[in-house]
């Protein structure tokens, strides 16, 4: 077997900015938006008798959750931080569903899109192994949903700066899941898995080369969750 490049599950830059300077643009996007989401949860979302925080009412937290979960794995810029964000947001799905199925005999209009979104989630980045384009494709996922479920929010008259800035920042999130998969469609994947990646390592590090591949791996481009 041929050597395989020695590459990370991280794609590459895409973008040069001057010579030697390569950025993705998606990131800053994707980051400030996934963290102004977050913060969200801690500002005044609805008027009803007082200010009511969104983190006082656990069903509501999962898209403010996964806006973290995104701005995480943008930052990322290593094999490892985007192999983590994917078991957190694999983590937060498996929550989201569970929270659905708990809520919907109580409250269906909050309980049945929170278990679509956590079901739809990880029918879209697979319970195993994922590429980096599954994962920009949950986020424009997420962002989608988000943008709708607060624009609704925003049609109730006692609603409050929370919620505005959640629809904004869900705009922006979308913004940068759009970016994401526009530079990921861009380029072939070239990642290999980590188990060649370590033996590579090991191998170079006896002053030996990587020798052959250990067989067929999950393919180009995929992500295998940790064991």
């Amino acid at each position: 077997m041929d050597d395989l490049p020695a590459t990370t599950a991280v794609e590459p830059p895409l973008v040069r900015i001057a010579p030697g300077t390569r950025i993705r643009r998606y990131r800053p996007v994707t980051a400030l938006s996934g963290i102004l989401l977050f913060a969200c949860m801690f500002l005044p979302a609805v008027d009803a008798c007082g200010p009511v925080m969104p983190y006082e009412l656990p069903p509501l937290v999962p898209p403010y959750a996964l806006g973290l979960v995104f701005a995480l794995i943008a930052i990322a810029q290593t094999e490892r931080g985007l192999r983590r964000g994917i078991v957190a947001l694999r983590a937060v799905s498996v929550i989201t569903a569970a929270a659905g199925v708990v809520v919907m005999p109580v409250v269906p209009e909050i309980g049945i899109p929170e278990l679509v979104l956590g079901v739809g989630l990880l029918g879209v980045i697979g319970p195993w192994r994922t590429t980096e384009r599954n994962v920009a494709a949950a986020a424009l996922v997420v962002a989608a949903v988000s943008a709708l479920w607060f624009g609704l929010w925003c049609l109730d008259d006692g609603a409050l700066i929370g919620v505005y800035l959640s629809v904004a920042s869900s705009g922006g999130l979308l913004l940068g899941a759009v970016l994401w998969r526009g530079e990921l469609a861009d380029r072939p994947p070239v990642d290999v898995t980590p188990a060649v990646a370590r033996r590579r390592g090991r191998g170079r590090g006896r002053g030996q080369g990587p020798g052959p591949g250990p067989g067929p791996g999950p393919g180009p481009g995929m992500i295998s969750s940790p064991r």
